[in-house]
């Protein structure tokens, strides 16, 4: 049986990419490359002693077939068509000298495959040429290779790369009309040479573009005729819209279906009349499909080769455009709730939720999607030290947001040809809520745009505001420790808050085998600046250390920097190492002394520090002594995680060993109250850091991913110094460690 393939490579080349090209694989393992796993499945559905029935049992083959996998017997020919496979690879990557060797070890009826890789030095692109056999089409082939990456001198001569810029000097030329070239009419020739003078390996390369099959030369094409179908349901046929419309050179069959002329029109770049170029095909069915409208996009194109025309008819079909959701929820809480997320030891609260939401893909005939959501939630709250004491919490959230796909307002499309999709959303909530201890109002409202290009999105709101009335009970606060009472108090005060907010998210979308999955985030907020402005402009005398109010509310400023990246590198279709850092920072001035809680950041939870449950965790060492649970917020935020997943039953559940790290912290500014403990300081960052393990279960019901994450805390920074490393620290026994120090998180998806 094959045991390991080890390869062995004298040069430059990453590993990863040997180990790929090998063809006789030994049996899948997971946790770090040790456990055969489906092996083991196989052998446990194996009848050993009547192998042939073993599929008799409805078991038996599902461990066979489904969960697991025959073991890989040695095959010395699978060995050197491996080898083969390899030195194929490497000659196709530029290494012409490339030498791989091979040799078997067997030891106890198993075996390994060692294979010795010598690249030796790659032949490097001296020069390129372009050999249209039409020599008319030399300059606009010239012209092509030149603002291509894909010709650069001195790089290696990688006839994979060469294949890429066959497709690409292909669609360039049918983006100028020449629709009958197609990428087999473009073959190269490759001479290699060795400098005299330097010794370097050199490779001349000719691009040579062949006529048609009849030799006759290529040709610029128009396109002729453009139509739309649009199949929707029967219902719009008793409606006034149009059933076909002409519009700006084209035929929309629109069936009725109420959509503005001008909307679809906008979005079909197959223009009549001009040259061809599959760029605008390409264009306007991805335009479709992201129109969120339709279900089914096909673009049929018909080819008059007398006339060198192309017609072009587009079928569309439309989805549903109106939909109505009900999702009812059931809620429990062993720590209990009373209310934004403020909750006490002696507590526990259960009840219920009901979520409905309403959409509208097509509000006003322009692709404008409406949502309307209400969220109601009603808890009951009961003491555990006294049972016959029962209180209730009831939270309302209304939330509408219209998305304007078309609208004129900061379009940039023209600025930045890249972008490929533009969106404006308007958002307005209302959110209420009260229990025992106090009565919450918010009122938030926002405008932002949104600009998608290929790998990069970006958004920006220059306005968000909000109104927030809050009423706390004053037995509530009578009962709360001193700290606790100010810290609540001046959190939970009416509020106004302006802001405008800026960022990018970047994503590389490579998921393969071998390949860095890169994802990074960055944003900055601010908050205030022109009503402060406006102050210090019109108000005599203007008093910088004075807090202003509007609306009779007093409003903050304050300036927030996040980000985060992510890195995932795929093992193989089994294994993969993903690591995560996430960091941001708030801070006041102007008109503030403190950041507005909604704005402040937390830690802990599923996605988070999973050994701590959410907002449980900081800021800095703050010990946990108060009766009360009180949640934790800072103004900075310093967190990492470390993810090693793997697939134990493929398509069904799937596991993860993680560590985290992180804390939030509050800032030395002026007007700081809070405890020197939870305060930023360099010196003692790392004294500061909360760390975690654990292991997690992943169970795939192929419409979501159901996450249990179990952590364990192995440094928890509250502690007195020189007792945070629980490890050897806790003294109380293992089961109390587990039943009171480690945490079950529950998710939907991945954590990050």
């Amino acid at each position: 049986m094959l045991r390991k393939n080890k390869v062995h490579v004298y040069g430059k080349i990453p590993t990863t990419e040997i180990s790929g090209q090998i063809l006789h694989r030994a049996n899948k393992r997971v946790i770090f490359n040790r456990v055969p796993i489906y092996l083991w499945a196989y052998a446990l559905g194996t009848k050993h002693e009547d192998p042939g029935s073993s599929d008799s049992s409805k078991l038996r083959r599902k461990l066979r077939h489904d969960f697991g996998e025959p073991p890989v017997l040695m095959d010395t020919n699978l060995v050197v068509l491996s080898a083969d496979n390899i030195h194929n690879y490497l000659f196709n990557t530029g290494y012409f000298d490339a030498v791989v060797t091979t040799k078997v070890v067997y030891s106890k009826r198993k075996a390994k495959v060692f294979y010795y890789v010598h690249p030796k030095e790659p032949f490097l692109i001296n020069s390129v040429f372009m050999r249209p056999v039409d020599s008319s089409l030399y300059p606009e082939m010239q012209r092509i290779a030149e603002k291509s990456d894909y010709f650069r001198l001195w790089w290696p001569a990688n006839l994979n790369k060469l294949g890429e810029a066959r497709n690409f000097m292909a669609a360039e030329l049918q983006n100028l009309g020449y629709y009958t070239i197609k990428p087999e009419l473009i073959r190269f020739r490759v001479d290699t040479l060795s400098n005299k003078t330097s010794g370097q390996k050199e490779a001349e390369i000719k691009m040579i573009l062949e006529n048609q099959a009849n030799n006759e030369p290529h040709v610029k094409y128009k396109f002729g005729a453009v139509k739309l179908v649009l199949e929707t349901s029967e219902m719009y046929t008793r409606t006034r819209n149009p059933k076909t419309v002409y519009y700006d050179g084209n035929t929309l069959e629109l069936n009725h279906y109420p959509i503005m002329p001008a909307t679809i029109a906008r979005i079909i770049y197959v223009d009549s009349g001009a040259i061809y170029s599959q760029n605008a095909g390409n264009k306007t069915y991805q335009s479709l499909v992201q129109m969120g409208l339709f279900s089914f996009v096909e673009i049929v194109y018909t080819v008059d080769t007398s006339k060198k025309e192309i017609s072009s008819v587009i079928h569309v079909k439309t989805s549903p455009r109106m939909y109505f959701q009900v999702e009812p929820q059931a809620l429990y809480s062993p720590q209990g709730s009373s209310g934004l997320n403020i909750s006490t030891g002696t507590q526990r609260s259960f009840g219920g939720a009901l979520i409905l939401s309403f959409s509208n893909k097509n509000l006003f005939r322009n692709v404008e999607n409406l949502r309307i959501s209400s969220i109601t939630s009603y808890e009951g709250i009961i003491k555990r030290d006294n049972k016959n004491t029962l209180g209730y919490a009831l939270q309302q959230g209304f939330n509408a947001s219209l998305s304007l796909p078309h609208l004129k307002l900061m379009n940039l499309n023209k600025i930045n040809s890249k972008i490929t999709q533009r969106n404006t959303l308007l958002s307005l909530s209302y959110q209420y809520e009260r229990n025992p201890n106090f009565f919450r109002s918010a009122i938030p409202a926002s405008i932002t745009f949104q600009y998608l290009q290929p790998k990069i999105s970006y958004y920006w709101t220059p306005v968000e505001i909000s109104f927030n009335k809050n009423i706390l009970s004053k037995a509530f606060i009578d009962r709360l420790p001193a700290a606790d009472s100010a810290f609540i108090s001046r959190v939970f005060t009416n509020q106004f808050v302006s802001a405008t907010k800026i960022g990018f998210i970047y994503a590389n979308n490579r998921t393969k085998p071998g390949e860095t999955y890169v994802f990074t985030r960055l944003g900055m907020e601010t908050s205030g600046n022109l009503h402060r402005t406006y102050r210090k402009l019109f108000e005599n005398p203007f008093i910088s250390d004075s807090t202003y109010t509007i609306f009779g509310l007093q409003y903050f400023q304050y300036a927030k920097l996040e980000g985060e990246i992510r890195l995932r590198q795929i093992i193989d279709e089994l294994n993969s190492v993903v690591l995560r850092v996430n960091s941001g920072i708030a801070i006041p001035y102007g008109n503030s002394r403190y950041v507005p809680y909604d704005k402040r950041y937390f830690i802990g939870g599923s996605n988070s520090l999973r050994a701590w449950r959410p907002r449980r965790l900081g800021p800095g060492s703050t010990s946990d002594t108060t009766n009360f649970i009180i949640d934790r917020s800072g103004e900075f935020l310093l967190e990492g995680n470390l993810e090693y997943r793997f697939t134990l039953l493929r398509k069904l559940l799937e596991s993860a060993l993680f560590l985290d790290i992180g804390n939030i912290w509050n800032l030395d500014h002026k007007g700081q109250t809070a405890p020197a403990a939870s305060i930023l300081n360099s010196d003692k960052l790392f004294q500061d850091m909360a760390v975690n393990t654990g292991i997690g279960f992943r169970f795939d019901f192929q419409f979501f991913l159901f996450r249990i994450d179990w952590g364990i805390p192995l440094r928890d920074p509250s502690r007195e110094i020189g007792t945070r490393w629980l490890i050897g620290n806790y003294h109380n026994g293992p089961w109390n460690f587990v039943s009171k120090e480690t945490a079950l998180a529950f998710g939907i998806g991945y954590p990050f």
